[in-house]
Order: C-alpha cells, then structure tokens, then sequence
C-alpha cells in the first residue's frame, strides 16, 4: 500500500469522526440540507450502537420515521432525514427492493416523493435498501388551498384545524428544492404532512399537473422515464404529479417500446395512450460491450454471452453482471429503448464500493458513442482513484519516489500508528 494512500483514508477516518463529534454538540438540532451534512447509510449502523437506548424511546411501535428529502430515480437512491438525530443519510435501493403504501400493498418508488414520511427495512450485504414503506402513523392532506400561517406562533391552519410547526424540522419543498415557510405564498396549493397536531412537511404544489397512463399492460413490470424527472416502474393505468413542462416519454418492454413528447399543464391531467406510441414489435438493439479487464465475463438476465462483437438485446429491461479474477462484482440494470449503442464497462478496483444502478440506452443523438454518460448513470466507482493514481509520466520526481511509497505490512503499522498519533496529540 502506498503512504499516500494511508494518509487519505486516515484524514477521511479523522474528518468523520470530527464532523460527527461537531453534529453530536448541536443536540438535537435538525441538519441544515443547504451546507448538508449527507452520509451513506452504511454509517446509520454504527450511530444506532452509540443511541439504540435513545432510538428504542423515541418510537413506540419499533418503526422509527424519515422523511423523504430527495428521490433521485436516475441514482437509484433516497435522500432521508433522520428525526432520531437530525441527520440526512443516502439509501441505495435495486431490482430487489420492494416498496409499500401505508396499507402494506406494493407500489413502486414513484410514491416515495419528497416530503413523504417513511420507514425503512434493512440494508443488505451489497448496501442495497431492501424495503421501505409510507408510514402509517403519518397523515398527508392533498391540493390545500384554504390555509393561514403565523410565524410569530409557529401556527398553520388548515381549514378549521390548528398545527405547530418547527423551522428546523418542518421541511418545505418546491420544485423538489428545500425552500422556508415564508416562501409559501396565499394562492399556492400544498401537500401537507405531518404527525398528530404537528405539521413536518409541505410541499407546494402549485405548479404541477397529472401524467395519466392507460394500456398498460404491455409495459407493467418494465420502466418508463419522462425527461429527466422520472424513472419509475409501470404499473396498471399509473398516474404521477410532475411539474408543469415539456417532456419526452419513453417506455420500452420485451422488444416493444417507443418515445413520445408530452405536456404537463398546471392543474390539469394529461392522458397517454401506450399502445399509441409502443411502435413495430419486437424490437432489436445492438449493443457492443467494452469491459476494461481481459478474460471478463459478462452475464446478460444470468447467461453468459460472447461480447467480442455487438450483440442483439431486446428493448426493454434486462440485468447485467461483470465478473474477473481479482476485482469486485459489477451489478446493473439495462434499460434499451435505441437502436444501437456501446457500453463502456470499467470494474471496480479491490477497494473500490459496490452499488446498484441503471444504465439506460434510448433514442438520441449520442447513444452509440456517449459512453461517459453511461458511467455515469451506472454510477461506476473507483475511476477517480484510477486516475489520480495512473499519472502522466510528466512529474519526474513523483515517478522516483514509487519504490520509496511501497511499505511493508509493519511499515504500514508503524504509519498508521504515527499519523494518529500527530492527529490526536
């Protein structure tokens, strides 16, 4: 290992534990989501050993609560505010991760907006979510328009019913975007949530209107995306609130599939027919995979296939899975909907994490060659140490130290032991 290298992750080690030991002085002080103080959920396990006793008080029924702060569905991840310590934490969820409405039925991720109140299952070995659920303790009033609020007493009416609110702990979205109570103007309609009397989400909604979906069935199971906004599976005649706009539709299923532009209007639903824009069926891509590692093998829905040359693939939703000798697991999900494309595949390093994403291939003009946008969407890691590490061969000096760099396992000890010390002292 490079000294170099140990020197990062101790500062890293020590710059976690001083930010956590600066959010534990702030008491019970909600965090601010404008500076952030963003973790992954990987670190929820070790602050619930330091506050199980605290966690246990502050929920009855075993179930402790967030609150919904981002769904990023490209990401494949949730953004939850944790009340039990006033901390944001990001959530992975993948294929397998099953999502419920407040009566335990099965929905799909599009529910889980910002501002919903939620429980959440376990991570599991991958740091994949495994399940997450709409509270049922919570209550959400839709299209509000007859309300009042006094910010000297912290009061908001709605209709006849009086509830408090928390400058810190209320979060106020608009256009996905956290803004402050004072931004809610008289007019606006909201989607107000919260527990008991107490009002712990509002989100204006003024600017949105209906995307409704009819025939379904085709796609039900498959994704569809809108723009950049969604990209959410498709279930029976599907209904979603999107901010008013243009945008392009795209759906695509066991080699049917097509796009679409569509307009959403404040206030009004817009209606899609799928069997209007599913187009000629079945439907053939072809994809030339690139993988970065010799002898890879690559492993499209759980079979092997030969990626010396392009390869035909259904639009639709398929599974894609990389594996070498020597480097971690390479998991993803392949949405098709173009004609043609190259995917670029570059495995993690020994060190590197291992995530869950999607990487969607569909109709424009860069699909085939685009392949930084495709690592991107796979949220592929470890290529930033790769390069850093990789050099130019410009810096001479840095080139004559390489040999020097290299430790042994008691050098290693010794180092590390140092570093702390210097830190801590």
């Amino acid at each position: 290992m490079k000294k170099r290298h140990i020197s990062q992750i101790i500062s890293y080690v020590l710059a976690t534990a001083l930010i956590a030991g600066m959010t534990a002085g702030c008491g019970s002080s909600a965090a601010d989501s404008s500076s952030g103080k963003l973790f992954h959920s990987s670190l929820v396990k070790e602050q619930d050993a330091a506050d199980e006793t605290e966690a246990e008080a502050d929920t009855d029924d075993g179930a402790e609560l967030y609150l919904v702060v981002e769904c990023d569905q490209l990401g494949e991840s949730l953004r939850l505010y944790r009340y039990s310590n006033g901390m944001e934490y990001r959530y992975y969820y993948g294929i397998g991760t099953r999502f419920y409405d407040k009566y335990g039925g099965s929905t799909t991720v599009s529910s889980f907006t910002e501002g919903t109140l939620v429980t959440i299952g376990t991570v599991n070995a991958d740091g994949i979510l495994r399940e997450a659920q709409v509270s049922d303790q919570a209550w959400t009033y839709g299209n509000v328009s007859k309300f009042t609020i006094n910010e000297d007493k912290k009061l908001f009416k709605i209709a006849n019913s009086r509830y408090t609110y928390d400058d810190d702990e209320t979060y106020v979205f608009s256009d996905g975007e956290r803004v402050g109570i004072s931004d809610i103007s008289k007019g606006d309609t909201l989607s107000v949530a919260g527990l008991g009397k107490e009002i712990l989400s509002v989100v204006i909604t003024t600017g949105q209107g209906t995307l409704a979906l009819s025939n379904t069935s085709l796609f039900e199971g498959s994704f569809m995306q809108l723009g950049d906004k969604f990209f959410t599976e498709i279930t029976e005649d599907m209904e979603l609130s999107v901010e008013e706009g243009t945008y392009t539709l795209t759906v695509a299923n066991n080699g049917w599939g097509g796009s679409a532009e569509v307009e959403i209007v404040r206030g009004q639903t817009t209606e899609v027919d799928l069997d209007e824009i599913k187009g000629d069926g079945p439907k053939m891509s072809t994809i030339q995979f690139i993988i970065d590692v010799a002898d890879a093998v690559l492993m499209l829905d759980d079979t092997e296939v030969d990626y010396s040359s392009p390869i035909e693939v259904s639009y639709g939703t398929h599974t894609l899975a990389v594996y070498a000798n020597g480097y971690d697991a390479w998991l993803r999900n392949l949405y098709v909907n173009s004609e043609s494309a190259t995917v670029i595949i570059q495995l993690n390093d020994e060190d590197g994490d291992e995530d869950e994403a999607t990487i969607e291939i569909t109709d424009d003009e860069d699909s085939g060659d685009d392949s930084d946008s495709d690592d991107e969407d796979a949220e592929d890691t470890g290529d930033e140490n790769d390069d850093e590490d990789s050099g130019s061969g410009e810096d001479e000096s840095e080139d004559e130290s390489e040999d020097e760099d290299d430790l042994t396992e008691d050098e290693e000890l010794d180092l590390i032991e140092d570093i702390l010390t210097s830190a801590l002292y």
